[in-house]
């Protein structure tokens, strides 16, 4: 149905997901896995204040999301506002041998509601 990148030593690979619920929302995602309903990967930042609490354990904590790159998404008018085309030239103007989200610590989690709740 949907599936996860993963990255684990490196290597990245994709896992097949399928639950009782799919979204699209990192909050969402992390109040799904509260509610009990299974795992969810989602932002580190959304996740910790429930890991704090004890409603959330990370489990998969030798993995992490395989972060894919940005998209940028606008109108294909003629007529591009003159802020979002300086954006999308620099943007396209950008050495590829520049300092990526990689190098920073993961931004994502995996989380999965605590046994016996």
């Amino acid at each position: 149905m949907f599936e996860w990148p993963i990255v684990r030593n490196g290597k990245t690979r994709r896992i097949s997901v399928d639950g009782p619920v799919t979204v699209n929302d990192a909050y969402l995602a992390a109040r799904a896995a509260v509610d009990g309903l299974g795992i969810a990967l989602t932002l580190e930042a959304v996740a910790e204040p429930f890991v704090r609490s004890g409603q959330l354990v990370r489990v998969l904590q030798d993995y992490s999301a395989a972060f894919e790159g940005l998209f940028l998404y606008y109108p294909g008018r003629r007529q591009v506002p003159a802020a979002l085309r300086a954006l999308i030239d620099i943007v396209r103007a950008a050495p590829a041998t520049a300092p990526t989200v990689r190098s920073l610590q993961n931004p994502f989690t995996n989380v999965s509601r605590v046994a016996g709740e």
